[in-house]
């Protein structure tokens, strides 16, 4: 009478053990197919940036043409042992595997199946990250803490370790770049609008103390970048200047009158000079290719003086035609597949000397060579386009994300909040069509895409487990 009791408690833990194996081969898998990439551009690339911000690592100097947080990192990356770039290669890593295989097992967990599966095999496949992975760039350490802090919000799951994992992740959202708070912000509103009741007397309520505490937790964030910066940088520079000095070369050229103020200039410069330094879509052959010379603000501050009168100028040219047609080249240029002269703003496939640094050897040149040619093939056929990515995941993402149960729309408009406000304001920003900028919008967008599109249509509708 008992061996049907026995052979149901033994399928029942069959069953459970094999779901068990599930969840562990989902959650491993997005690691490993990042780790191919990992391994095939082992131990990394380093353009100059990287390479200064290396260099940063290993005397403990910081500097502020980025934030002192990836060199800081680093140098604790270093001082356990993890030579070179290795360090931040396997925390790039990491942070990825934890975000795609976080959304995978929420997935699962939820009883999504088909789109547990989707996120784990395609997530890592994104072409953006594909491209950008191996390169040691802010850039790329933001979109994985972005991906990893919007995976465990989306997570229904709640405790104070993912609390303090939540707010140390969107910290270095914000800490990592000048503009990361752009990012961090409207991931911050998505966690605590996920809280808010659904109906109820005390909706209301609940939505006032969500813009509150979104308020204090944005000016948090900003007030943590800013103070990592006040400790560490030794001179503050002025960064930001570097737009608004390509911006009115631009239209010195277009407009045929030198609109750089005389105190950013040395003598003599004119439009002439403007034109032989200038690139259409990058800002550094400004400050290398003039004769008479043109103050670089990433080297030393600019006095007072020279502030009030960039910003001046700047504002002047805003109203031109010109200043709108530069502006609007750079930017279709940044969203664009990055093809011919842009290809080199793509990506940076090589390890740069940079003063005492010492030298890096590649790792498998047969598997790199094997990598490159992947590269190449999505280069041929426009998946660089970062732009493109973001833009129709966005769109298709927006379209069919209102067919979905309310937690999985508000993940998936999360993330498109957090993509568009860190993507758009580049129009004005950029100082260069890079395609490391667009790379969490990119991802964001590739993930939104999944979310809508990856579960099956008994999946879509069902409620909450």
């Amino acid at each position: 009478m008992m061996a049907p009791a026995n052979d149901v408690a033994a399928a029942r833990g069959s069953a459970s053990g094999e779901r068990r194996l599930e969840a562990i081969g989902l959650c491993l898998l997005p690691g490993a197919l990042l780790a191919v990439v990992v391994l095939a551009a082992w131990p990394g690339y380093l353009s100059w940036d990287s390479a200064y911000q290396f260099w940063q690592a290993r005397h403990g100097r910081f500097g502020d043409i980025a934030p002192p947080l990836l060199p800081l990192l680093w140098r604790g990356l270093l001082q356990a042992g993890l030579p070179g770039p290795v360090g931040p290669l396997l925390l790039a890593w990491l942070l990825y595997a934890i975000g795609f295989a976080t959304f995978a097992a929420t997935a699962l967990r939820r009883g999504q199946r088909r789109l547990a599966w989707t996120i784990a095999i395609a997530g890592p496949l994104c072409p953006t990250v594909l491209i950008l992975l191996p390169h040691i760039w802010t850039d790329v350490l933001l979109a994985g803490s972005a991906l990893s802090a919007a995976a465990l919000i989306a997570d229904d799951r709640r405790g104070p370790l993912r609390t303090l994992a939540i707010a140390v992740l969107l910290c270095a959202v914000a800490a990592l770049r000048h503009n990361g708070i752009l990012a961090a912000a409207p991931l911050l509103f998505g966690a605590l609008w996920l809280r808010l009741p659904r109906r109820g007397a005390g909706a209301r309520r609940s939505a006032m103390m969500l813009w509150t505490a979104a308020l204090v937790g944005i000016v948090g964030m900003y007030s943590v970048a800013l103070l990592l910066r006040d400790a560490l940088v030794e001179q503050r520079v002025d960064t930001w200047a570097v737009t608004p000095l390509y911006d009115l070369q631009a239209v010195s050229i277009a407009t045929g009158t030198q609109r750089i103020p005389a105190s950013l200039v040395g003598a003599g410069l004119d439009v002439d000079e403007l034109v032989a330094a200038f690139h259409p879509h990058s800002a550094t052959w400004l400050f290398a290719r003039t004769s008479s010379g043109v103050v670089d603000p990433t080297s030393a501050p600019l006095s007072r003086e020279q502030r009030d009168d960039l910003r001046a100028a700047w504002r002047e040219s805003w109203a031109t035609a010109a200043y709108w047609a530069h502006r609007t080249r750079l930017f279709v240029a940044l969203l664009g597949p990055q093809h011919g002269d842009l290809r080199g703003l793509a990506e940076s496939p090589r390890i740069t000397p940079f003063a005492d640094n010492p030298p890096i050897e590649g790792g498998w040149p047969g598997a790199h060579a094997r990598y490159r040619a992947l590269l190449s093939g999505l280069h041929r056929v426009g998946l660089y386009s970062g732009g493109a990515i973001w833009l129709l995941g966005s769109l298709i993402a927006a379209a069919r994300v209102r067919r979905r149960e309310r937690r999985h729309r508000q993940v998936v408009w999360m993330l498109l909040g957090s993509a568009a406000c860190y993507a758009i304001p580049y129009f004005w920003i950029a100082p260069s069509a890079e395609l490391r900028y667009l790379l969490w919008p990119a991802l964001a967008g590739w993930i939104a895409l999944l979310l809508v599109l990856g579960a099956s249509r008994a999946e879509r509708n069902a409620p909450p487990s």
